[in-house]
């Protein structure tokens, strides 16, 4: 009876196992890293396709599109802010604010989501709200009142704290609501960022690669902590529809969201289109014309020197 029973166990390891048996809420599957996405029709929020999001993971950089809501809701983005010396502790990405300094509002709104900027959105919360926590308790109450009940925010850039958290189906949730504010729409949609800081202007490009190599995307926002891993969340449209694509946990959000995409769309962008959209970033200095001392002695003749303004580029590092 024994032996009988050793062949038919040596029998049921030979047999083939069910696919679905691995394609757990856990574990990736059909060449998708994210532990959870959501591809969701705008107007009825019917579910495309998705895996495990109702899952919460941190947020990332994505969290910054509920900090755009609760400041274009706040503010008329005409207001003066001057941030604290918290700015110098906020890690990159950054505008550089410098504490003290006067920055009009909506500089800052569109430096939180055009250049992911840490200290824009950290200054934009303390202002509002007086300080980060309590920022964060309104854009928790707003989540709340949009329907995102499995979202919980602690800071208003998404930089890695515990208990901060948000779904798949939240994101696309708040996205879509972010959609309808006409403001929101301009600054989403915006390639390029031109922030003027003293004598320079920094133009900064929008991370959403998918606004400079496919004509079917409206915007989005992008995000990445080690701990996070890639986020991103964005909408497209199609037959004069508009789709959410909400992406957490994945190591690859490009090649996940056109892998995801293709259930929609037949030509997408290549892996090398989507490495030419790469964001990157140009300094422009200007300097103006120099005065020459008069030397003693001399005939008060001396002409000016004329120095042309200099245009200086390069690509500051940064981590996203």
């Amino acid at each position: 009876m024994a032996y009988l029973f050793s062949i038919l166990i040596f029998f049921l390891f030979l047999l083939p196992i069910p696919v679905s048996a691995y394609n757990n809420n856990t574990t990736p599957s059909g060449g998708i890293t994210a532990l959870s996405y959501i591809l969701v029709d705008r107007d009825t929020f019917e579910i495309i396709s998705g895996r495990d999001y109702h899952r919460p993971l941190p947020p990332a950089s994505t969290t910054k599109v509920m900090t755009t809501i609760v400041a274009l809701e706040t503010l008329t983005g005409s207001e003066t802010i001057v941030p604290d010396r918290g700015v110098l502790r906020i890690p990159r990405t950054k505008l550089n604010l410098v504490p003290g300094k006067r920055y009009r509002a909506d500089d800052l709104i569109k430096g939180a989501m055009i250049e992911s900027a840490n200290d824009a959105a950290y200054a934009l919360a303390t202002f509002i709200g007086g300080t980060e926590a309590d920022f964060a308790l309104m854009m928790n109450n707003k989540a709340r009142e949009i329907g995102a009940k499995n979202s919980n925010f602690k800071n208003a850039s998404g930089l890695y704290v515990p208990d901060q958290y948000t779904t798949c189906y939240d994101l696309a949730l708040i996205f879509r609501y972010a959609l309808s504010n006409e403001r929101f729409r301009e600054i989403v949609t915006t390639r390029y960022f031109l922030f003027k800081e003293g004598k320079k202007s920094i133009r900064y490009q929008n991370h959403n690669r998918f606004l400079f190599c496919f004509e079917p995307a409206i915007g989005g926002k992008t995000g990445y902590t080690r701990v996070s891993r890639h986020s991103y969340v964005g909408a497209f449209e199609k037959n004069n529809r508009t789709y959410i694509l909400a992406i957490l946990g994945s190591e690859d959000k490009w090649g996940d969201a056109v892998e995801i995409l293709r259930v929609l769309y037949d030509r997408l962008p290549s892996d090398r289109e989507m490495r030419l959209a790469k964001a990157s970033s140009i300094v422009l200095s200007s300097y103006k014309e120099k005065k020459i001392r008069k030397i003693k002695n001399k005939p008060q003749t001396t002409q000016k020197k004329k120095i042309k303004a200099k245009k200086t580029i390069r690509k500051p590092t940064r981590t996203r």
